[in-house]
């Protein structure tokens, strides 16, 4: 399964779909890759290609912790 293709299936969960407030047309036009569009899209698209990449658990980790400059 691609990238974007896991991404998708993963938003597309209706509770996610509500909380996140996404569309069914947004949800259709998402890419894990930039530019991001939502917080939680930018969140899933590091783990998803990160754990593509063979990247650790912790080195993604510390990826996300960029990305909410903790």
């Amino acid at each position: 399964m691609e990238r974007n293709q896991i991404l998708r299936e993963i938003l597309s969960d209706p509770e996610l779909m509500e909380k996140y407030n996404l569309k069914e047309e947004e949800l259709n036009k998402l890419k894990a890759n930039a530019p991001y569009s939502k917080k939680i899209v930018e969140v899933l698209s590091v783990i998803i290609n990160e754990n593509d990449n063979h990247l650790n658990s912790s080195m993604i980790y510390k990826k996300l912790k960029n990305v909410h400059n903790i």
